[in-house]
């Protein structure tokens, strides 16, 4: 297997290839990096024949998403230039045509909510300007919190009208050997397992119980939307939350996305992250873990109930570290259970992502002493990577995101001056690196 690890901004855009050839895209990171870096990448697969038998949209937040809804945009381009030329040309699109994509593997947000998907985004978005205007920090990060998902909503049902059966027809969750009309995937249904040329697929995530949450916070969200027509009254009654934040007599954020409308948060990760996709990927005895946004506890019950962990313990290949190295999402028991060769993380330095913590907990894992060691016994003494999907270099001069990433480059070169010889790093200094599997 190799794996092509892109620019995306402060998501994920990944690139799996089978030794057969066959090749899985997984997430499309941000609009923008698709512009500037993937789509090009992808136009040159295009004009080698090249197609992608499977593409991957882990969950519906807008680092994953909105870079993916770019790639179909530029399709539907394309196809409507190929219409013209049937008749009066026109000049063909200044994009490179992406290659074809033959299915898609995603959990729609249309899928979970059937009415009034337009509520949702209407009240996120007379929420984020009121905190951002604080100048609080906790608040502007709950704010842009809620704008990625308010951009996020429209994007999700766009890319359902997209792939319908009227517009580009690419089939929608029917994997490989899948009969019948695509369906929600979850762990433990058909579907869980299967191959992509000599690539094999095992979905650890989600189960029936994490999708029935996300569809309980959404509905629950869209109740109360309803109750709160008069936008006026929500605006003030967020200010004077806010204001009570301000003066001391409010403990907590005043509107805060980590419990998702009604179903609590997962030790501070929201259900939609929860109820990614995610896959352990086998091919000729090589492991790679896609985590998507997943929370450690379940990811390591995925691991468990699929029985890649029957010791209590796992290593893999590659591991892509779960929500960019969020200090939530990563922790040291999981950083026991789950040690790899690599570690990719894709993360440009918003909301401090990948964290310093992170990168301490994994690091320790392999260096530090025995409480904090990971527990698979091909883990010790073993040489391994850190790859990341950026740089400091590559973010805007003077940014809070290029002073993070410098932190991180400096931390990491820390770890391998301790390391005698164990570590190595890899840095995306251009539109892509490549790690051999």
């Amino acid at each position: 297997m190799k794996l092509r690890i892109f620019q995306s901004d402060k998501g994920d855009c990944l690139l799996l290839e089978a030794q057969s050839g066959e090749l899985f895209l997984c997430d499309g990171g941000m609009r923008t990096s698709m512009k500037q870096s993937v789509r090009a990448e992808l136009g040159a697969l295009q004009a080698a024949g090249r197609e992608i038998e499977l593409a991957c949209i882990s969950h519906i937040d807008q680092d994953h998403i909105s870079g993916f809804l770019q790639l179909l945009e530029d399709e539907v381009e394309w196809r409507v230039f190929d219409l013209h030329e049937q008749g009066d040309p026109i000049a063909p699109p200044s994009v490179p045509r992406p290659p074809v994509i033959k299915g898609i593997l995603h959990n729609g947000f249309s899928d979970q909510v059937s009415v009034n998907k337009k509520a949702i985004e209407s009240l996120l978005a007379v929420a984020a300007p009121s905190l951002l205007a604080t100048g609080v920090p906790e608040l502007m990060r709950a704010a842009e919190e809620m704008q990625a998902i308010s951009a996020s909503v429209p994007e999700a049902i766009s890319v359902s009208k997209l792939i319908a059966v009227d517009a580009l027809d690419i089939p929608l969750n029917r994997p490989p050997g899948a009969q019948g009309p695509g369906k929600l995937l979850m762990a433990g249904k058909p579907g869980e397992v299967f191959d992509l040329g000599s690539m094999k697929f095992t979905l650890i995530g989600p189960t029936k119980s994490e999708l029935l949450k996300l569809r309980k916070g959404w509905q629950h969200w869209l109740q109360n939307v309803e109750n709160k027509a008069d936008l006026k009254a929500l605006r003030e009654k967020l200010k004077k939350r806010i204001d009570e934040f301000s003066a001391g007599a409010l403990a907590g954020s005043p509107f805060d996305l980590g419990s998702w409308e009604g179903v609590p948060d997962i030790e501070g990760v929201t259900i939609p992250n929860v109820a990614s996709l995610m896959f352990m990927v086998e091919e000729s005895g090589k492991r790679l873990l896609l985590t998507g946004d997943g929370q450690q506890g379940f990811i390591l019950d995925g691991l468990e109930r699929t029985g890649f962990m029957p010791q209590g313990h796992v290593h893999v290949d590659v591991l892509k570290v779960q929500h960019h190295g969020s200090e939530n999402n990563v922790d040291v028991d999981f950083a026991r259970k789950v040690s790899a060769d690599h570690y990719v993380f894709c993360g440009n330095g918003l909301h401090h992502n990948p964290d310093l913590s992170v990168l301490d907990i994994v690091f320790e894992s392999r260096t530090g002493p025995p409480a904090v060691r990971a527990l698979a016994p091909q883990a010790a003494n073993r040489p391994f990577h850190f790859w990341f999907s950026t740089t400091s270099a590559a973010q805007t001069d003077g940014t809070a995101r290029q002073a993070h990433m410098e932190e991180v480059e400096q931390r990491v070169a820390d770890f391998v001056s301790q390391a005698n010889g164990l570590l190595t790093l890899h840095f995306n200094q251009g539109a892509s690196i490549e790690l051999a599997i």
